[in-house]
């Protein structure tokens, strides 16, 4: 009698494992499709004669419900399967391949803890990445369009990338990956994700979203892997790319650029015309451009790098950093430092909790609260320039031949020159204060420190 009963489990366990060969080859190719109220049912049956036959504790496996996912499905069946396996004496084919990945030492860990986490999870939270990802098939789209067409798109989720091309072509990749090490229900959700595409004669508009009934996305998001991949004509007059949760980045176009991420970073490379870059969370950057910019972040670094035209930038959070800028520069940061290296066209900079490092030949306003401030004018002063810090020195480089007139004062620290102050009438005995003019008369160069040292020195 033990004898029949060990072998009808034998045939039990088979049908497990089947069952759940069908589940997950279903969700990486969708063979099955459809089938899903089949395999519970198998499922469920099973599961029933062995309570009967008292081969598995009483509640320790729960009858799958009506509306189970083939991912419900799948991890139930090896469940189930790897209970039994041990009883019997044998390996299925899940514990045959997790041995030779992962090694026996964890195996029979992962069996040891079954009862109190589960050994479908544990095994999951183990194996390499490549063997719990779904990948499914790419969405490609493509599109005739005119040298001067635009692009809108507007995705919930997923990465950006723009590159401008010498065709007259819109081309669309969507690359769609699911992670599920960690959560068995990433794959159906990465599936509720569509695209919708609407071309009007020379605009091309991209909406993508999760469909109804998938709104709790968010929690797996750091499961889910969306790509959006497409390539434009360079002359693109007006490109808008906006991606809730996301990275943009925007490569080789002549036209406008506007972009805006709630959390990813924002990156343009060559573009030949205005930029406006907006994240709630994340790094800023900028190469080789040419138009007037606007980028700010919430919290996160700026760096740019090369740029003919006007630049307009600030973060609530992070680091600025500006070289190679042919254009007036006005940066703001709540939390870092600005530096600003061989840039021309002048400066207005503030900053509340770090240094400002400035290198530039035009007229600089600058304002620190909590740190020092170094500026190096390299040319002729055309503006009146003001410096103030509320925390640290004030140290100005200038021209041997530049020519300003010099307001300098100081709260709590000196004021000294390398170089000739004529006119300046103070007491000798007011270090703290300056008045006079450098190579005759010229714009006034204000400083104002509280709480540190002041320093005019020579180029």
């Amino acid at each position: 009698m033990e004898q029949e009963q060990h072998q009808e489990i034998r045939g039990l366990f088979q049908i497990l494992e089947q069952t759940a060969e069908i589940a997950e080859d279903t969700i990486l190719t969708e063979n099955y499709k459809d089938s899903e109220s089949r395999c519970i049912s198998q499922f469920n049956k099973v599961l029933q004669r062995l309570n009967e036959i008292d081969a598995i504790p009483e509640g320790l496996f729960d009858p799958l419900s009506d509306n189970a996912t083939f991912s419900e499905i799948s991890i139930a069946c090896n469940h189930l399967a790897a209970y039994l396996s041990e009883g019997l004496g044998i390996s299925s084919d899940l514990k045959s391949m997790m041995t030779n990945i992962l090694g026996k030492d964890i195996i029979e860990n992962i069996s040891e803890e079954f009862k109190e986490s589960g050994i479908g999870d544990l095994i999951r939270s183990a194996m390499p990445d490549f063997l719990t990802e779904t990948a499914l098939e790419d969405i490609n789209k493509s599109f005739k369009a005119s040298v001067d067409g635009s692009l809108s798109l507007d995705t919930a989720f997923g990465n950006i990338v723009v590159h401008g091309t010498d065709t007259e072509v819109v081309n669309v990749a969507v690359h769609r990956t699911a992670q599920m090490k960690t959560d068995r229900h990433a794959a159906e959700i990465i599936k509720a994700f569509k695209v919708d595409f609407n071309q009007q004669d020379n605009e091309l508009h991209i909406k993508a979203n999760f469909s109804e009934g998938k709104r709790f996305w968010k929690s797996v998001s750091d499961r889910l892997g969306i790509h959006f991949d497409i390539t434009v004509p360079k002359s693109y007059q007006n490109i808008i790319l906006k991606s809730t949760v996301g990275d943009i980045t925007v490569i080789g176009l002549n036209g406008s650029v506007q972009c805006r991420t709630n959390s990813g970073q924002l990156h343009f490379e060559n573009i030949t015309g205005p930029i406006i870059g907006h994240s709630d969370n994340g790094n800023l950057r900028l190469r080789n451009c040419e138009g007037d910019i606007r980028v700010v972040t919430l919290r996160g670094n700026i760096e740019i790098n090369g740029n003919l035209g006007r630049v307009d930038t600030a973060t609530s959070g992070g680091n600025i950093r500006l070289s190679d800028i042919i254009g007036a520069i006005t940066a703001e940061t709540s939390g870092g430092y600005i530096k600003i290296v061989d840039s021309k066209g002048g400066a207005t900079v503030e900053t509340s909790g770090g240094n400002i490092d400035m290198e530039n030949d035009g007229p600089i306003n600058a304002k620190s609260f909590g740190g020092s401030i170094y500026a190096e004018i390299t040319g002729q002063l055309q503006e009146d320039s003001y410096l103030e810090t509320s925390g640290g020195d004030i140290t100005v480089s200038l021209s041997s031949e530049s020519s300003v007139n010099v307001d300098a004062k100081s709260s709590g620290g000196d004021v000294d020159s390398e170089l000739p102050i004529e006119g300046n009438d103070q007491d000798s005995s007011k270090t703290w204060q300056v008045q006079g003019a450098i190579n005759g008369d010229g714009p006034l160069l204000k400083l104002r420190s509280i709480g540190g040292d002041i320093n005019l020195k020579g180029l």
